[in-house]
């Protein structure tokens, strides 16, 4: 801002002050260097300059220009300019590379592939070995024995299995897997979880090594008294009871609808996951039936997917059918199709069918020991005679069983017959009174329960049971 009065205190011209005219600056260019700084606006470059002009010369002038001798984007009429003098290409010129140099190249990217190569075989031996040295006798014979490519499969493929393929050939933590070294994930044992009609326990003996889990699906029955049971046993398996009513109408009509089995296997997993098992993986599963939960394992046997292994059935005093007088066992085969297939199966072994079942005649409808008979004979192709029973299981005393029955009721199970075909076991067992029929739920764990804990600590057959 201008001032009215100067400083030697004469007045000030408060006339507008006039633009003052454009300035050109010139500078010189180094001796045989670049210019300081570009050319000023509007100015006309001097034809020593011109080498810095970025415009290429029409497309039709370029093969007349080279022929003369001259770089491409040069005009002749301009001159050299001092970066064609110094042997320096213009901006934005390009030289293909020579043979010589296409062949350089090559080579030195073929000899990083090969470096790279050379690496991951030799990692892959040491971790061959590594696996090797901890693998005990025979399985370490084994694995010596396979060729490297091999070896890399089997690694990639446990690592795959763990969820470390990314970290097959160089993480430790795969070693600590495949070690046991692992800690084994944090259950809550307190308490229950909610699922599609019942409860689900991850019990004392529940506990797995990693994400795959075994599981006893039990229906129909005091809740608390099946999971102390399982715990008695030293069942290691997640449990859940399904109470759906007092009949088996109720378990046969829910468990007719095609995937309800597989959504309740979904519900299962999804509380599993919310009691502290990361990603659970269902390996095998046992049914499980007291009095009417028969009517669930039979439809759940006749509808089921296939896709996860069952590999038990457990079922105490509870299969039951109509009459028909045409067949030659008087019983309605039809109601027992899906346990006589599975019978068959057990048979030969590849699932554990566990039957017990007392004295008790129903008169409108088959007995459960009438039913048995005759699963033992559709499993072994004839009529099974039965062996007399000499060994009482233990009876035990369960907390749980204190409020479902009184200790004056209570009843001990005392053995009658027994007979077995395959993996098929059928315990006949004495009484023909209400206390008598609960007592095949209070002493699940002296009953079937160890043959599953033994079975399962075997290993069990792998192979899922076909509908």
């Amino acid at each position: 801002m201008k001032g009215n009065v100067r400083a030697d205190r004469s007045p000030a011209d408060l006339s507008m002050t006039p633009t003052p005219p454009p300035v050109t600056v010139v500078q010189e260019p180094l001796e045989g260097g670049l210019p300081l700084g570009p050319p000023p606006l509007g100015a006309t470059p001097a034809p020593e300059e011109q080498g810095f002009l970025f415009d290429p010369p029409p497309l039709d002038a370029a093969p007349a220009l080279q022929d003369q001798g001259f770089p491409p984007g040069l005009d002749p009429a301009l001159g050299p300019s001092p970066l064609h003098l110094a042997g320096v290409a213009p901006y934005g010129s390009w030289a293909a590379p020579s043979p010589d140099e296409r062949r350089a190249r090559r080579w030195r990217a073929l000899g990083a592939f090969a470096l790279a190569a050379a690496t991951v075989i030799f990692v892959v031996v040491l971790t061959a070995r590594g696996i090797a040295a901890r693998m005990p006798g025979a399985s370490a014979e084994a694995f010596r024995g396979m060729t490297p490519a091999s070896r890399a499969l089997l690694v990639a493929s446990r690592a795959a299995r763990d969820g470390a393929a990314a970290k097959v050939l160089v993480a430790p933590e795969v070693f600590a897997r495949w070690q046991g070294a692992t800690p084994p994930p944090a259950i809550r044992h307190d308490g229950y979880a909610s699922i599609r009609g019942g409860v689900l326990f991850t019990p004392e003996s529940f506990q797995p090594a990693g994400s795959s889990y075994d599981l006893l699906l039990h229906f129909h029955g005091n809740t608390q008294l099946v999971r102390e049971s399982a715990e008695i046993a030293g069942l290691n398996a997640a449990v859940a009871v399904i109470n759906l009513g007092i009949g088996s109408g109720a378990y046969e009509d829910l468990y007719a609808q095609p995937g309800m089995y597989e959504s309740l296997l979904a519900d299962i997993d999804r509380a599993l996951a919310q009691r502290g098992l990361p990603t659970p993986r269902l390996r095998r599963v046992a049914l499980s039936s007291w009095s009417a939960g028969y009517g669930a394992v039979a439809k759940i046997l006749e509808l089921r997917r296939g896709t996860e292994t069952l590999d038990a059935i457990l079922v105490t005093d509870g299969i039951h059918c109509g009459f028909a007088p045409e067949q030659p066992s008087g019983l309605n085969t039809l109601q027992l199709a899906s346990f006589a297939r599975a019978a068959q199966r057990a048979a030969e072994g590849q699932v554990l069918f566990t039957i017990t079942h007392s004295e008790i005649d129903p008169i409108a409808y088959a007995s459960s020991s009438a039913t048995a008979s005759y699963l033992l004979g559709a499993a072994a192709g004839y009529p099974v005679e039965r062996a007399i029973a000499l060994d009482a299981p233990p009876h035990l005393r369960l907390r749980a069983a204190e409020g479902a029955v009184s200790k004056k009721l209570e009843k001990h199970l005392i053995p009658t017959t027994e007979a077995h075909v395959g993996e098929l076991h059928v315990r006949g067992f004495r009484g023909n009174t209400p206390e008598h029929h609960m007592a095949h739920l209070l002493q699940m764990a002296s009953t079937v329960l160890p043959e599953l804990v033994e079975r399962w600590s075997e290993g069990g057959d792998p192979r899922p049971l076909d509908n």
